[in-house]
């Protein structure tokens, strides 16, 4: 604790929010709907994602902007989840369009099975409070276009490699399994592999999760020390270039927050590495954190925040307890860097075990095996496809790429698919 002073408010930090979660109401926004809101009459929406395929309906996440009450309009916050009816084909409906509706607004409830699961609870502290249902009669589109213009790019790239990987030669479901590994769709992804995947406790490899990028940006690191960027002049030069890989990769995933919250770490770690009051990697990943918390503090309730922290913390500690760990063997440079990329995936689903337990009261009993070994793999699949999207333009080199990618895709849903044979791949708890 004395080592890491942060701690002494970062622990009590936690303390109070988990406090103040549990008795007392959660802030409004400042200007929220609700104030004006009345119901039955007209408000409009900014659509802020793009739809979420369930299995009646398409969801989107949406933002009041204005409610109209008589002739007065009154600029609005607050975030409210739309649905549309897949058979009203509502597909045209996209991210920064302003619908204007009239539909009552409906608070969020707990689903009516016997499930446990607080969903109310959940979105209360994403500040979603409530819900609407639409039909084609019941809006209408008055602008477009009016979503954050970085946002709107990033999503326009990522659905152009998606294409990129559709319009490919691959299968479909290697192609699926491609898009959701390095873009985050799952949408095209079957039910069947998704199962495989579950059951091997490799669902965060279908998601384009911070782990994903975290392995990309090792394999980068690794990839130039063996280029002369391990030289100590060119270190700040290595460090520079792997901020901005991080950067550029949130932008091509459509600036997801997990994807945001690993650039963001590794430009902490950039600048306390290069001052001169010491470099302790722990203690940034304190930092980080607080900050985190301090500008949203209830994201500390929030699965994929607890699931990237807890795996960086693992990765860090596996850092730097490797050569304790390791301090009399001497391997070759390709054989040391297996070696790590294990190490660090055993440790961060380590950390990660209590809380998936805890989470889905499931237990995987392959999931530390299937991770050492898959997830080492991973790291050359999503390399490929990288290289397959910048380079399938060029002939022969194209083909190359895309072949290789194929195969490796197929050996990861094989490896995978072994799941089907073993016993007890899962129990519920």
């Amino acid at each position: 604790m004395k080592k890491r002073p942060i701690l002494f408010v970062l622990i009590p930090l936690c303390f109070l929010i988990i406090i103040w979660e549990s008795f007392l109401p959660l802030v409004f926004v400042r200007n929220h709907y609700s104030k004006h809101y009345v119901n039955g009459s007209g408000y409009q929406i900014l659509i802020k994602s793009d739809g979420e395929l369930r299995n009646k309906t398409i969801k989107y996440r949406g933002e009041v902007i204005r409610c109209v009450d008589g002739n007065l309009q009154h600029i609005t916050e607050g975030d409210v989840l739309v649905y549309f009816p897949i058979s009203d084909s509502v597909f045209n409906i996209k991210f920064g369009d302003i619908i204007l509706t009239n539909s009552s607004l409906r608070p969020i409830e707990n689903f009516i099975d016997s499930s446990s699961f607080d969903y109310k609870r959940m979105m209360k502290r994403k500040k979603i409070y409530d819900n609407v249902f639409l039909s084609n009669a019941d809006w209408k589109r008055v602008a477009e276009n009016q979503g954050n213009l970085l946002i709107t790019k990033s999503r326009k790239v990522n659905r152009y490699f998606q294409n990129k990987l559709l319009n490919s030669k691959l299968p479909k479901q290697e192609a699926a399994l491609a898009i959701g590994m390095l873009l985050g769709e799952k949408e095209y992804i079957d039910e069947d592999t998704q199962e495989n995947f579950r059951e091997a406790g490799l669902t965060h490899i279908l998601v384009v999760s911070g782990m994903n990028i975290a392995i990309i940006l090792i394999v980068l690191e690794s990839f130039l020390k063996f280029f002369f960027f391990g030289r100590e002049r060119l270190i700040l030069v290595r460090k520079i270039i792997l901020v901005l890989m991080a950067f550029a990769l949130c932008f091509v995933v459509s600036l997801t927050p997990s994807a945001l919250r690993v650039a963001i770490m590794m430009l902490a770690f950039l600048f306390s590495k290069q001052s001169n009051r010491g470099y302790d990697s722990l203690n940034v990943f304190f930092v980080t954190v607080f900050i985190f918390l301090i500008f949203d503090p209830m994201i500390l309730f929030d699965w994929s925040f607890q699931f990237s922290f807890l795996a960086v913390f693992g990765i860090i500690l596996f850092a730097s307890w490797k050569h304790r760990l390791f301090p009399k063997f001497k391997f070759n440079y390709f054989l040391r860097q297996g070696v790590s990329a294990a190490g660090m995936t055993l440790s961060a689903q380590t950390f990660l075990f209590p809380l998936l337990l805890w989470r889905f009261r499931v237990i995987y009993p392959y999931m530390l095996l299937f991770n050492i070994i898959i997830v080492p793999f991973m790291s050359i699949v999503l390399i490929t496809i990288i290289l397959f999207l910048l380079l399938s333009d060029i002939v022969f080199v194209g083909t190359v790429v895309e072949t290789l990618m194929h195969w490796e895709l197929y050996l990861l849903m094989k490896l995978v698919g072994l799941t089907e044979a073993l016993p007890y791949s899962s129990i519920n708890i």
